[in-house]
């Protein structure tokens, strides 16, 4: 496998490693969120099925710990090598930025500046992967650039990749197309383009959202936390910034658009990709 892509982060990113005051592009961060797509892209094929659920959920769990590696037991070496390169990266000014979390209680944090690119190869070791395999790592890669993010608030327009040159779709219609030739079954929505086109208008939109419905929203209380099933993000379609939504389930859409009513996201402008 030698996969290539040169990539765009069109939001602030906040990633870092060792030191908490210096923004940093994290190689293990980005292979964690691949393996979490992977993960997910094969979680929309198990059966309802107990037994077969459970059957299936081992073949799963197996293929990802062939690819990515695991630590139980002796241990699994990953069968697939990260490299990020050619960093075009500033630092974010001012400094450091704020997550955006809350206008009323900003959390300032290092990031890298909007636009800033790199390079990534994934190259397969320890001899070919199967064929089977490499389509679903490449499938798993594919989706993060074009649904995913990297760094913290990645469900809430911080650190949006993607695609540079002819790799990236340009029209709604490329992207719905592009999801399925990776046998993407997410529902995707774009925000109407009257909610706006700037960036600052779009995470704002993307922040202003409810308390409750946690299994829509996710929460944060204290130590206890629940990523958000409802993911915003910024990409660049026919030319200008959009608000893409999208869940693993429409039912999730579906609940999200009737608690943002009023909102700055303005849920009653969202379509689904045509």
């Amino acid at each position: 496998m030698q996969w290539q892509r040169d990539i765009e982060v069109l939001t602030p990113l906040f990633n870092r490693g060792a030191y908490q005051d210096t923004p940093e592009l994290r190689v293990p961060s980005i292979r964690g969120m691949v393996r979490w797509w992977f993960r997910e892209l094969e979680y929309q094929h198990l059966p309802t099925n107990n037994r077969e659920h459970e059957r299936r959920l081992s073949e799963i769990r197996a293929a990802e710990t062939v690819i990515f590696g695991g630590v139980r037991g002796s241990g699994t070496a990953s069968r697939l090598v990260f490299r990020a390169s050619n960093f075009h990266c500033q630092r974010a000014v001012p400094n450091p930025p704020t997550l955006l979390h809350d206008p009323q209680k900003p959390s300032p944090q290092a990031a890298f500046a909007p636009n800033a690119t790199f390079r990534l190869e994934v190259l397969s070791r320890f001899g070919k992967l199967p064929a089977a395999l490499q389509s679903k790592a490449e499938a798993a890669l594919e989706v993060w650039l074009l649904l995913g993010a990297l760094g913290l608030r990645a469900n809430r327009t911080g650190g949006n990749v993607w695609p540079v040159g002819d790799t990236a779709p340009k029209t709604p219609e490329d992207l719905r197309l592009r999801l399925a030739q990776v046998g993407c079954r997410w529902p995707v929505m774009l925000a109407g383009i009257e909610v706006g086109t700037t960036l600052d208008q779009l995470r704002a939109c993307a922040t202003d959202t409810v308390n409750g419905e946690a299994w829509v929203f996710g929460f944060a209380r204290g130590r206890e936390r629940q990523a958000s099933s409802l993911k915003f993000k910024v990409v660049r379609l026919d030319g200008c910034l959009r608000l893409l939504i999208t869940a693993p389930d429409q039912r999730i859409l579906d609940e999200a658009r009737r608690a943002l009513a009023g909102h700055r996201c303005s849920p009653e402008t969202w379509v689904a990709l045509p």
